[in-house]
């Protein structure tokens, strides 16, 4: 048994002073002084805050970003060919980068095939847009990939092609699995970075993470016998992997290991213009990509359903919301179904998310770099925009609302999250929609009893109470009552049930 005592414990009956931790639960909390044993751990006025948990973000993907070309911040064309070309040195197989923004670019032009051909031709590259939605890959990797003019676009994606139907390097939505790193990274590299990307997340303070990486569940159950998962992983498979061997059924649980449901992704993102709009977007008239029509995902859901599985569906533009809302009602999926992103809504979504108790899974992190364009493209005076990144009106419409990162998109850091759903502080400082913050109380919230609901285990994580297990970061910094120190903070201790994953002095 132990002690913690002279802390700032956050609870939801108040602060706490001390908690009394045994067998990896929580069996006391109080306030005052507290009767100390040898295994009394003084806090020295630190924060203790519940465990925090990414309700969405992709482990793999975030491994394989620290292994990859980094390309966010990119200004220009220019700049990427010179940093692929210093990244290709003496590297053999594909090249791999991630985080191009072309609105970044004067006249936002697109990267392709002929700016990287002349940096690598005779090596396959690949590089990633700061969103994942699109890609552009050189000649090389066309050639042995075998996209050529005569190839087909996949359903719910676009090759894109110049004047002569000839691809130019980009592949968007869809046609993004074409080169997916599933087919281009062996088994044990893909181990190594699902390593890689846990001990990430550990170190920015999450004690659990709910993740969508594919054909993965042996390789987490691999890492756990070797003692490399420190912290609870919620496995999300992709929709196709229902029914194969290596798949967990619904309700599989191992250790730290978890798997309930699957993923389905039905459009693309605003900064890509690929998220499917009801109406066109404000500056280029587009409506985006809707990957699969009403009755198509009308079926995925139901089979989903009929497996045993929850689903949980990427939604980004209303459209798209409007076909997830669609499907989840025709098949009265009542098992707690995960609307992933909900950005770009509308009030008769809200009402009716709320209505079929859809879960709103958020990234507050998104305000960062989407604040500065988002008027942009919604249209400043639109009607949409009022229900757009609209989590203060979720919350006090009563939808059920947990909190993720969508990392390696931006940061898998919780506490930069919390401060973005706050402040809404926009990348050059400016607030984007004011009206939108939520209260610490709320941030906090989000992303520890709102992602346990969403994880279906708000019975025993997500809160620091009697009988819950013993989850819980701390924190030097006093943010409970000066939460303008997210920024800038880092976690000191990370604990789950009760042992102690990260410490740093």
């Amino acid at each position: 048994m132990t002690i913690y005592f002279n802390a700032k414990i956050f609870t939801l009956d108040g602060i706490k002073s001390w908690m009394r931790v045994e067998n990896g639960k929580i069996i006391e909390l109080g306030s005052g002084e507290v009767e100390k044993t040898e295994d009394s751990i003084d806090m020295e006025q630190k924060t203790i805050l519940p465990g925090l948990m990414d309700a969405h973000l992709h482990v793999f993907s975030l491994g394989l970003h620290d292994k990859s070309l980094k390309l966010e911040g990119c200004r220009s064309i220019f700049e990427i060919q010179s940093k692929l070309k210093e990244f290709a040195i003496n590297r053999e197989g594909w090249i791999i980068g991630r985080g191009w923004d072309q609105d970044l670019f004067e006249g936002k032009k697109y990267i392709r095939k002929e700016d990287l051909d002349q940096i690598i031709p005779n090596q396959p590259v690949r590089l990633s847009r700061v969103c994942g939605h699109i890609v552009v890959v050189n000649s090389f990797a066309l050639k042995i990939l075998g996209i050529n003019q005569h190839t087909e676009d996949p359903d719910g994606g676009e090759i894109e092609r110049d004047i002569d139907g000839h691809p130019t390097g980009i592949l968007k939505e869809k046609a993004v699995d074409l080169v997916s790193p599933l087919i281009i990274v062996e088994r044990n590299k893909r181990k190594e970075m699902i390593s890689i990307g846990l001990q990430q997340c550990l170190e920015v303070g999450l004690t659990g993470v709910q993740t969508n990486d594919e054909e993965a569940w042996t390789i987490y159950k691999e890492l756990q016998k070797e003692g490399r998962v420190p912290i609870r992983v919620y496995l999300t498979p992709n929709h196709n992997e229902i029914g194969r061997t290596d798949t967990p059924k619904p309700g599989t649980r191992d250790g730290l290991l978890y798997c309930d449901r699957v993923k389905l992704m039905v459009d693309g993102s605003l900064g890509a213009h690929t998220a499917a709009m009801r109406e066109p977007y404000a500056d280029t008239g587009e409506t985006g990509i809707l990957v699969y029509s009403q009755e198509e995902l009308n079926k995925l859901v139901g089979e989903a359903k009929a497996a045993g599985y929850r689903v949980e569906i990427h939604a980004i533009g209303d459209l798209a919301a409007e076909t997830v809302i669609n499907a989840i009602e025709v098949n009265n999926d009542n098992n707690r179904p995960i609307l992933t992103h909900a950005q770009v809504l509308g009030e008769d979504l809200l009402e009716k998310m709320k209505n079929l108790k859809i879960i709103a899974n958020i990234q507050p992190i998104f305000i960062i770099t989407d604040g500065k364009w988002a008027d942009t493209l919604l249209g400043k005076e639109s009607e949409r925009r009022k229900y757009s990144y609209a989590w203060k009106t979720m919350i006090d419409k009563g939808i059920h609302v947990s909190g993720g990162s969508d990392a390696p998109v931006e940061t898998n850091n919780p506490l930069l999250g919390m401060y973005s759903a706050i402040f809404r502080e926009v990348w050059n400082g400016t607030i984007w929609r004011e009206e939108e913050r939520l209260t610490f109380e709320e941030a906090l919230f989000i992303y520890t009893k709102g992602a346990a609901y969403s994880a279906k285990e708000e019975e025993r994580l997500g809160e620091l109470a009697l009988g819950f297990e013993a989850d819980f970061v701390v924190l030097k910094e006093d943010v409970i009552n000066h939460p303008e120190l997210l920024k800038d903070v880092k976690v000191q201790q990370v604990y789950v049930s009760g042992i102690q994953k990260l410490a740093r002095t």
